[in-house]
């Protein structure tokens, strides 16, 4: 179960349960069932049938839920699950759990959590990614009153769904070992939370193409909040610094549906919004610099893994690099604070050839440390630990 379409399989938010389905069907029958709206269903329907006999895709209610809203304050679930909550979706689930007999469910984010109730004697797996509920927590300590309230009452919902989800699934999923560590210090005592990293996207190298001026590239999904602080916070504080002493040097940002806040930003000298990007293939070819420099210390940032492994010299926050399996220095750039950031992209544009090696090594990081083999046969061992300790007796 999903909560939106894993495909196209090349999207950095569908790369982990894409490949999830791809490594599952090598030895087993999966059925998907998610929920759909774009207008892709046709073509990934077609293309997810190689994996899966059955493809069942929902279409996804047009239901707005702020944390603000009057709807939302007067119920006890999180945003994310009121947002998914579809009575059609569990009496199709109640249908399936009556006539087919599933060895595991595997159930990809905190959203769909509560839809693993469907199937109460199946084994069950829920893939967290990450430990939501402080990412909220830590949005209201940065916010004034009625923000601040709003967002820790949601990080609270958040972590009684994530502490719960411990006692109802035979594994929890964390994107990596911080991340599973944090859940282990909310859930202490627990021997059901297992760190399993996202593969690397499945990209082929680059044949670079600098841009003829300095390039620095942001890359992420605009309509979520961690991306737009970063975004605006760079374009703020570390851009104007650098165009002191690089007059020509360019802020590419793309990414998908940008609030006004952020289309405001592309009004500013240097910077251009690319909101529908057909092929980041191309943006990353062409920069000098990918950066990611995000101010909450929480998950892992998928837009880190898809630099290094297009090849690309990444620059990051050091509240970005939690959870990432590279060497600081040697495989990307990390730095602690605006004032290092500036200094180490213009470092970067000053030298062409460490920007090459740096390219060079955070491939290879990627090619070793997110082996798509390697994470396909620990997700198995996961899935036969979840089933057997499904199948002991108890006491």
């Amino acid at each position: 179960m999903a909560p939106r379409i894993p495909f196209p399989a090349l999207d950095r938010e569908n790369v982990r349960p894409y490949q999830a389905i791809r490594f599952l069907s090598l030895r087993h029958d999966v059925d998907l069932v998610t929920f759909g709206g774009g207008g892709i269903e046709w073509d990934a329907r077609r293309r997810l049938r190689r994996f899966c006999p059955r493809v069942q895709i929902l279409p996804m209610q047009s239901r707005t839920v702020t944390p603000a809203s009057a709807r939302h304050v007067f119920t006890t679930q999180p945003l994310a699950v009121s947002r998914y909550e579809s009575r059609d979706l569990m009496e199709r689930l109640d249908a399936l759990n009556e006539t087919n007999r599933y060895d595991l469910i595997y159930v990809y984010s905190a959203s769909m959590a509560p839809y693993g109730r469907a199937f109460p004697m199946t084994p069950k797996i829920l893939d967290l990614v990450e430990v939501t509920s402080l990412r909220w927590i830590e949005y209201g300590s940065r916010r004034a009153f009625p923000a601040s309230a709003v967002f820790r009452r949601e990080g609270n919902r958040l972590m009684h769904l994530e502490t719960q989800a411990v006692a109802d699934y035979q594994r929890v999923l964390l994107a990596s070992q911080t991340e599973a560590e944090v859940l282990r210090g909310l859930t202490p005592g627990t021997q059901r939370i297992v760190p399993l990293k996202t593969p690397a996207p499945p990209h082929a190298p680059l044949i670079r193409r600098a841009s003829g001026v300095p390039t620095m590239l942001f890359a992420g999904h605009l309509d979520h909040q961690p991306n737009r602080d970063a975004l605006k916070t760079f374009a703020k504080r570390v851009f104007p610094r650098i165009r002191d002493h690089y007059p020509d040097a360019v802020l590419r940002v793309a990414g998908r549906n940008p609030p006004d806040e952020i289309r405001q930003l592309a009004l500013r000298p240097g910077i251009f919004l690319d909101d529908r990007p057909a092929d980041l293939r191309e943006l990353y070819s062409t920069a000098w610099v990918a950066v990611v420099p995000h101010r909450v210390s929480r998950g892992v940032r998928n837009e880190i893994l898809e630099a290094l492994t297009f090849g690309v010299p990444t620059v990051v926050s050091r509240e970005a690099f939690v959870g990432i399996d590279a060497l600081p220095g040697t495989d990307l750039m990390v730095a602690d604070d605006d004032e290092e950031m500036v200094r180490t992209i213009e470092d970067l544009f000053a030298d062409p050839q460490s920007r090459e090696r740096l390219g060079f090594r955070a491939r290879r990081a990627m090619l070793n440390n997110y082996s798509h083999w390697s994470i396909a046969l620990r997700l198995e061992e996961i899935v036969e630990a979840a089933v057997r300790e499904n199948l002991m007796p108890t006491a």
